[in-house]
């Protein structure tokens, strides 16, 4: 196609349906034939010898099949063209700022992020399928569109940001190419005129991440994707806010949406400050900003071709994202959804209402207000705005309300507060123990496991909590080794004999080193009773003589029982008298929040 007329191409009103046919003259061979993306295809199945898909067998199916189908795609269009004469062409579209820069920022959240997370890393070749796929998959549909294909930076955004929220499991991968495809689809298909041009309407990434997000939480199968992962996992890097920060800034520069950010940041923390004026307690738990939504602010929302044109547009679009993700955030936390939809959600339905945004702000009194912008440079007025921005962060930085330890961590904060009584805190207690669970604490398994044998967080199940005591105890946890013992010897049950061993030796060693007799107590029971040791008296007065001596009350009494008619004194010089012989009826289990679980 001659200069001219592809000038006269991008001047169409409607681009989708302007002509391809250049002059026969111009054509060249391989404009015949679908070649790029044959090749690209071709590329995209390259990926099958990739370890990781050639060893898991629905992973390999997968790709075959969507290489398969891009090639029965572009066959297709071949087939087409040989009858029609139609001609497949390039078009070299400009390199976008917009493309380029919001890619490099990402690769640098993936590279840091990766470093404490490794499983990003193992992501990578996965990640670089989906960029091969998403390139001919817009060349093919821009020929079955009937229009040139515009190649340029515009699938790198679309992977990067997809893939920053969401990745489908292995065994469902063919989903994840489904998500950039719809994203490129929505960019195609979905626009609008605005300001006088026939543009998109929403943020690609974001409309995907919304409609697919919809689709999990109905149907219930979020567990096929890795999302709550990503967005615990994205806290692991040390001064993750801060790099977070200095990467929007750079965005904020070139693109002037700082107003954005800063609005919703404002709204989260003052809803947020609402909140724990109102509860006593924390509405994100155990931090003010969630790392997941702090990205969204930087990195989700801030399109700047589908976000509004006018600074108090800016304030209004950022204000309502901010509120929509703590009202998600607060709804979903009772519904029992994921709370990391809540950032995914908001974006395209404040995409559609932008240009209404723009007309409240540049009208009546809003419109009067902010006439006074005019004087003023734009590229300064947003570095004004930048600085108002980093003196907030900077504020937040300081005084700990983002980076740094919150006492929301504290799985005894919470506990307190559901003692308390303090509303809205159930849901928040388990959420922290199962967290720190999955992060590989012990006693936060010990914590787990006695909310299973209580049964009031959660459904009461023995099983349950005996894997997790045992889980806390090979974590190294002397609760979790000391309920082990408990449960075993007192309810006659446990996970394995290896646990129950483990646990005893654990005891056993811990005895007199610790400050709590408990385990003497029991580890001489084990062997009074011949359950998970041999039967040996002596050995079993020895223990329960520490644990007495260590003030533990069943072990004083388990020592008297075995010596009723001796009139035995004071063990220790400031000890009293052996108690009562008689076990206690109700055993003593380490952590829960009651003192006894039976």
């Amino acid at each position: 196609m001659s200069q001219k007329s592809s000038k006269r191409v991008r001047r169409a009103p409607d681009p989708e349906c302007a002509p391809t046919l250049p002059p026969s003259g111009e054509a060249k061979a391989w404009h015949r034939f679908p070649a790029p993306a044959v090749a690209l295809t071709v590329l995209f199945l390259a990926f099958l010898f990739v370890p990781r898909v050639r060893d898991n067998p629905n992973l390999l199916w997968t790709f075959a099949g969507v290489g398969c189908a891009l090639l029965a795609w572009a066959a297709l269009l071949a087939s087409k063209a040989r009858r029609t004469g139609r001609l497949f062409r390039i078009e070299r579209a400009p390199i976008l700022k917009s493309h380029y820069i919001q890619a490099s920022v990402q690769l640098c959240v993936y590279a840091y992020w990766g470093w404490y997370w490794r499983d990003v890393y193992s992501e990578i070749p996965l990640i670089l399928s989906q960029l091969v796929f998403l390139y001919a998959f817009d060349a093919l549909l821009s020929w079955s569109r009937g229009r040139d294909w515009r190649v340029g930076c515009g699938p790198l955004p679309i992977v990067l940001s997809t893939n920053v929220f969401i990745w489908f499991k292995d065994d469902l991968y063919a989903y994840q190419f489904l998500l950039v495809a719809v994203g490129a689809m929505g960019k195609e298909f979905v626009k609008w005129n605005r300001e006088g041009r026939r543009t998109h309407i929403f943020n690609p990434s974001a409309f995907t991440l919304s409609l697919f997000s919809i689709v999990l939480i109905a149907t219930g199968t979020t567990h096929h994707t890795r999302g709550i992962e990503i967005a615990s996992t994205l806290a692991l890097p040390p001064h993750i806010y801060l790099e977070i920060f200095l990467l929007g800034l750079v965005v904020q520069y070139f693109f002037s949406v700082t107003l954005m950010t800063f609005s919703a940041a404002g709204v989260l923390l003052l809803m947020n400050q609402l909140y724990q004026w109102s509860t006593g307690t924390y509405a994100f738990v155990d931090t003010n900003i969630p790392i997941a939504i702090f990205l969204g602010l930087h990195l989700l929302m801030t399109d700047p071709s589908t976000s509004p044109r006018s600074n108090l547009g800016r304030v209004i679009f950022g204000g309502l994202y901010g509120l929509a993700n703590f009202v998600l955030y607060w709804l979903f936390e009772r519904w029992g959804v994921p709370e990391f939809y809540d950032k995914l959600l908001p974006v395209p339905f404040l995409n559609l209402s932008v240009q209404a945004i723009d007309r409240v702000a540049k009208s009546g009194l809003l419109g009067r207000f902010t006439r006074w912008e005019a004087n003023f440079q734009p590229r300064r007025l947003n570095l004004v705005h930048m600085a108002c921005w980093a003196t907030l962060f900077l504020t937040l930085l300081v005084s700990g309300k983002v980076d740094a330890p919150h006492e929301g961590v504290s799985i005894e904060y919470w506990k307190q507060a559901y003692r308390d009584g303090k509303p809205d805190v159930r849901e928040k207690l388990l959420k922290v123990v199962q967290s720190q669970t999955e992060q590989g604490s012990g006693a936060a398994s010990n914590e787990l496991g006695m909310l299973y044998l209580e049964g009031d967080l959660l459904e009461k199940n023995r099983a349950a909590a005996a894997h997790y005591f045992a889980t806390a105890c090979e974590r190294g946890d002397y609760g979790g080794c000391a309920n082990v013992a408990t449960q075993f010897l007192f309810l006659r049950e446990a996970r394995s004999d290896r646990d129950v061993a483990l646990a005893l030796d654990s005891l056993e060693r811990s005895c007199g080193r610790i400050p709590d007799g408990h385990g003497c107590f029991l580890v001489g029971m084990a062997f009074e009773s011949g359950r998970g040791r041999p039967v040996d008296l002596e050995r079993a007065r020895a223990l329960y003589r520490q644990g007495w001596e260590l003030g533990d009350l069943d072990a004083g009494r388990s020592l008297a029982r075995l010596a009723p008619s001796n009139g035995v004194g004071p063990v220790a010089p400031n000890l009293p008298p052996l108690p009562e012989p008689g076990v206690k009826s109700v055993p003593k289990w380490f952590g829960g929040l009651h003192p006894a679980a039976e």
